[in-house]
This record gives C-alpha cells, structure tokens and sequence, in this order.
C-alpha cells in the first residue's frame, strides 16, 4: 500500500476520532513518502489537537516550507500559535477564508487578546458549529450580557448547560434549576460536564434558600470531588495570614505586664477589641443587607458570589462595609479623633502617585493569581471608595490602637489585620496594605492611603474595559 492509501486509512481514523490509530497510519503513509504533505498537514493537526506543539513543530516547519500558502497550512500555524500563547501573529497567519475552523481560532484570538466584542461577533458567524455556540454564550457572560445569548444554543447536553447557567446569571434561578434537571440524566456519570451540573445546580439550590436540595447534590458532589481540598485551594492565603496574625497577637500579648492590662482612666479607651468589632459589626450587617439585595433583584441569596450579578451587589457590599465601620468609628471616637488619625491635610498629594502603585500592583498580582487560582479584585469604582473608608478606619484608628497595645508589632499586624478583615484577594490587599503602611508613615496618616485608593478606582473605571486591561486584570 502507497501513501495516498495509508492516508485514506488515517483520515477515517481521524474523523472517528481515534487519533492514536490515526497518528500510527499516518507515520506509516510518511514511511512510503517522507514528502507526502496530506499526511504532514494531519499529523500537525494531531499532535495540535491533543496541545502538543513541540511535538507537532516538526511537521509544522516542514508543511510551511512547501506550501507556504496553503489555507490549511496557514491555519496550523495560527492555531500553534494560540496554544503558545500569541494571539496577534495567529490573526495576521489566519487564511481570509472563513471556514468553520478558521472563524473558531479568529474568535479564540480576539478573545485572548481582550477584544470581547469582536470574539462575540466572529463566533457569531458559525451559528452551525456548537462550539461557536457556546464561545458566543462565554462571551455574552463575560459582556454581563447573559440573557442576550439564551436564544443562540442547541439542545446539546452542554449547550443545555451553557443555557442554565445563562439562566442563573440573568436571575431565572427557577428555570435554570429545572433545565440543570433535565440535562443530567443524559450525561454520563464520567463525563466532566456532569461534575460541572452538579456543582451549579448545588448552588442555585442554596441560592434559592433550599438547604435541603443543595445539601444532597452536595453529597453526590462530594463524592466525584473534594470539596475541602477545593476551598482550601481558594482561601489558603487567607488562612496563612490569619495564623501569622495570631502568632503576632499572642506574642505581643506574652510581653505585656499583668499590672499593664488594667486600665485606669476615666476617658473612654479603645484598644484592638474595640476595632476587631467595629470591623466584625460592619462585615454582618454589610453582608445582611446584600443578601437581602439579592435576593430581591436576583431570588438568590449568593449573588455576591454568582458572576454578572456580583458586579452589581459585591460593589454595594464594599460601599457599605466602609460607610459603615467609618460610621461606627466616627460615632465612638468623635470627629476630632477621625480628623487625628487621617494626619496633615497636605498630605493628599501624595495620594496620587500611590493609586498609581496600587493598579502597578494589581497588574503584579494579576499575573500571580491566574496561575494559582486566586479571586481577583473587581474593576469597579465603588469597590475602590469602599476600600478607602476602610483604610481610614483600620489603617487610620487601628494604628493607634494597637500600637498603644503591642508596640513596634503594630506595623506588622495593621497590614495583616487589613488582609484578613476585607473579602477578597488577600494576597493583593497585604501586597498594598504593606506599601500603604510605609505611606502611613511617610505622611503621619491615613488621608494619603485613602485618596491612593480613590484614585486607583477612578483611573480603572476609565480604562477598565481597554482589551490590554482585561487581559492583564
């Protein structure tokens, strides 16, 4: 048998998807005709498919040599580039000819690089491919435009899935659960989009308030996944900075005199307990009323958590946490001692260098939390003011507090005590909190730290959406 024969063998294999037969054949058919280019071109796409480009390169280089211009040639070599992260040079590579393919990599390139609109756009073009399908519907989640893409998938399991989730997003919790219902009895129990039904439709349940329902897809969960290992994946860097907290605490508090622990005054004193539950006061009523606000907009309960819908509610929960600890501290300390610990009223200038340090490290931080895992902070400019109310109260009161306790141990627990008191990324907020603490001291308050994070907001909300931002962010 010649090669044209071992490559018909290979491309039935390969449209059966066996590609480990296909692959065999096909080395077979370059055996009979080292320059057989059909052959090289499937290999290629073999070792591209499976995202192996080392292995596919040889091949690569040997097809672009010989026919450099070929549409099929043209799009391997822009699909090795995607897998090797360089979106630009794949779109000047991709042939003008819009097969299905050639549109799913244009689409996966403009998304990489941050053009969202243009993805949506170009996934649009192949309503037929159900990968399109669901490209588009990822888009419109990423938009904040769910609802818009309901009308645009099958009744593929996974575009089922896909359609549900729209549903959560877009607040029709009711039909999305109904919809996660019927789809997983047609998958298979191996299959990951089972794990993922299940997973979504644990927290639809709970987001409704059915304790009941989620608590037993939880345990059907439980047993496919571990759910400790899953959370400890998320919030171990809080934990980490807890217990270095602790350690500090119980430290400082080894090193105080007995006698020293009575107070004698007949002034009012603060001290860190009194900070601890300003702070812990805000955080419960902050969070109360946001459910509240969910579920009104949203009938669900954890729309803080849910995407799209956090971009609304989780910026109110900042807002208030802030207002609200700023409150309790002003009403306790009283003007004079607010205005005492913000320092010299000049001292603002220096807050407009800082923000440009905090969005610095935010970008740091970006590339640090993708690899890891680790939840972002939201773009979004009353998340920002809220930060800067509570920099006043923990940086600005807290300070003093527990200096007046602890000592020189004070400037290492206020950045700590920052990370563990705010939700969020911890690793950013100590990253900031400890470059915010050397302001602290440069400036003698907190006012410097507190504009640094108003103007940080202001400078994201107007560059935010920029393609460049949403691929560093």
């Amino acid at each position: 048998m010649g090669a044209d024969g071992y490559y018909a063998q290979c491309r039935a294999l390969y449209e059966q998807r066996v590609l480990d037969s296909a692959q065999a054949t096909c080395e077979l058919a370059l055996t009979a005709d080292p320059n057989h280019l059909p052959s090289q071109k499937l290999l290629a796409r073999i070792w591209l498919e499976r995202g192996q480009v080392a292995q596919a390169q040889p091949y690569l280089d040997r097809i672009v040599q010989a026919a450099p211009e070929d549409p099929e040639v043209r799009y391997l070599e822009a699909k090795a580039d995607l897998l090797q992260g360089r979106p630009a040079e794949a779109l000047k590579i991709l042939p003008p000819i819009l097969s299905t393919e050639v549109i799913l990599a244009q689409a996966e390139a403009y998304e990489a690089l941050g053009r969202y609109e243009e993805a949506l756009e170009t996934y649009r073009k192949a309503p037929s491919s159900v990968e399109a399908r669901l490209g588009a519907a990822r888009l419109a989640e990423k938009l904040g435009r769910p609802a818009e893409a309901l009308s645009w998938l099958g009744d593929s399991p996974a575009e089922q899935l896909a359609e549900a989730r729209l549903m959560w997003l877009s607040g029709q919790t009711e039909a999305a659960a109904k919809t996660l219902e019927a789809v997983l009895p047609k998958l298979g129990p191996l299959e990951p989009d089972y794990t993922k039904t299940l997973g979504l439709l644990a927290v639809i349940y709970y987001g409704q308030g059915q304790a009941e329902k989620g608590a037993l897809v939880l345990r059907q969960l439980s047993s496919r996944v571990s759910l400790p290992s899953a959370l400890l994946a998320k919030i171990w860097p809080w934990l980490v900075v807890l217990l270095v907290f602790l350690a500090l605490v119980l430290f400082g508090e080894s090193r105080i005199e007995p006698m020293r622990t009575v107070e004698m005054s007949a002034e009012r004193q603060f001290g860190p307990g009194s900070l601890y539950l300003w702070l812990i006061a805000s955080l419960l009523l902050s969070g109360i009323l946001v459910t509240l606000l969910g579920h009104t907009l949203y009938a669900n309960i954890l729309a803080a958590f849910t995407p799209v819908q956090a971009d609304v509610i989780r910026p109110v929960f900042y807002l208030l946490y802030g207002a609200l600890a700023l409150l309790i501290a002003w009403r306790s300390v009283g003007p004079k001692g607010l205005a005492a610990s913000l320092g010299p009223r000049s001292t603002w200038v220096e807050g407009s260098w800082a923000g440009l340090v905090l969005l610095v490290l935010l970008v740091l931080y970006g590339y640090i939390a993708k690899p890891l895992g680790l939840s972002t902070l939201d773009a979004l400019y009353p998340v920002f003011f809220g930060l800067a109310l509570l920099e006043v109260v923990i940086r600005g009161l807290g300070y003093s507090f527990l200096r007046e306790r602890y000592r020189e141990l004070a400037s290492f627990m206020v950045p700590l005590l920052f990370a563990l008191a705010i939700p969020g990324p911890t690793l950013y907020f100590l990253l900031v909190s400890i470059f915010l603490g050397w302001l602290f001291r440069r400036t003698r308050g907190a006012l410097a730290g507190a504009v640094a994070w108003v103007v940080a907001g202001i400078i994201l909300a107007l560059v935010g959406n920029l393609p460049l931002m949403r691929t560093l962010l």
